[in-house]
Order: structure tokens, then sequence, then C-alpha cells
């Protein structure tokens, strides 16, 4: 793969496995082992190299965009490349699942930051990602951010889905608010300021990855 004008990217293995290759080229490059539900990042100027083992599905995400309408370049790197394995990841979210504050808790999540970046919390110094469980017959309540939210489904059942709005009504649900049903690999982009409200009334768990330009707020 050639290298993307992008200061961060992330992947997230949807299924199967292989390894990346990271540059420039040469002796000294980054062999990256990667498998389903395993995460990673890299930075600016990063000449990845992706090979599968067998058949697999990187979701990717990165500020390319924004870099394109600003008109700049990406030449510095802020951070060294990242992975987070799937054994990792739901060891957290169980051992955060067990945590008696959780009984309270709004959202049961595991937030996937970086040593690099303390003040912000963030992955990257741009990009913000979360792994998340909606457990049965739950509802993540009403909530609004000041970034942009791109959420994958990672895996959901049929009953499984956000409600989008603009207002409140009087109970604190979102009133006249639009209904999107989830779907594996589904990807809700939900835009800054709208209230938006996640429900589960499918009878299995569901996992969702939401990922935001909060580095650039915060």
């Amino acid at each position: 793969m050639p290298d993307s004008n992008a200061t961060s990217q992330l992947f997230f293995v949807m299924r199967g496995s292989g390894r990346s290759r990271i540059g420039p080229g040469g002796p000294d490059d980054l062999e990256m082992p990667w498998r389903s539900g395993d995460l990673f990042t890299l930075p600016a100027g990063s000449q990845a190299e992706h090979v599968a083992a067998d058949d697999a599905a990187l979701y990717w995400v990165h500020d390319e965009p924004l870099l394109r309408y600003l008109g700049v370049t990406a030449t510095r790197r802020h951070f060294t490349p990242k992975l987070c394995t799937h054994a990792a990841i739901m060891e957290a979210l169980s051992a955060g699942l067990h945590d008696p504050a959780s009984a309270t808790a709004n959202r049961l999540s595991v937030l996937l930051g970086s040593r690099s970046f303390p003040h912000t919390m963030t992955i990257t110094h741009v990009l913000w990602a979360m792994f998340g469980v909606l457990p049965v017959n739950a509802v993540q309540a009403p909530h609004r951010h000041q970034s942009v939210a791109v959420d994958l489904v990672v895996d959901a059942k049929p009953g499984c889905y956000t409600m989008v709005g603009r207002e409140l009504g009087p109970d604190g649900m979102i009133r006249d608010g639009e209904r999107f049903d989830w779907e594996p690999h589904a990807v809700c982009v939900t835009p800054p300021g709208l209230w938006h409200s996640h429900h589960n009334e499918s009878g299995h768990p569901a996992h969702i990855l939401p990922v935001q330009d909060a580095g650039l707020h915060t």
C-alpha cells in the first residue's frame, strides 16, 4: 500500500489474519502480525504493506481528508506504531464489567489510549478510540459530543439500533428521532452536536468501536 498523506492511521481487523511490514523499506522495517479483533495504529510516513494469511478485512480510519482540506502534507511522526491485541482488549473490558462501578455506568467500554498522549487520553494525537459492549436489554442514554463520531458495529444481532435526533423530550429520551439498525461491520457517522442513544433488544450482547477526531478538540 502506498504511503497515505495522513498523520494518523487506525486499522481494526474485522476478520482473518496476516501481517504488516512497515517501512520506509530496509532491514529496520517493523513486522507486525495481526489477527481478527486486533487494532493497530500507524504514524505519518508509514509505508505499509499488508499481507493476508487467509481471507481478511481491515477497517481503516485516517485523517487524510483533513490534510487535503487544509492543503498540507504530513511530515512529522507524533507516535510510533502501536498494536492492541484482541485478547488484551477483551481482558480489559472484562475487568471493567466486573468493576462494581460499572453497575451505574452509562457506557461499558475500554478506552484505547496511548502513553504518548496522557493529556488527551487518545490513541493518537488526533484519533480517539474506544471498544465497547452493549449488553442485553441495555440502553446507552442519549449523549452528544463536539467531535464527529464514526462507529463501527463489530458484531450485533437484529434488534440493536441507534436513535439520532436534535432534541430530548421530558423523559430525557430523544424526541422525533431517526432509527438506524445495526448490522455487523456497518458504520454509523454521527455529526457533532446531535443527540444519540444506543439500544439492544436483540437478546445477545453487541460490540461497537467508535472513533472520533477528539484529539483535535481536547
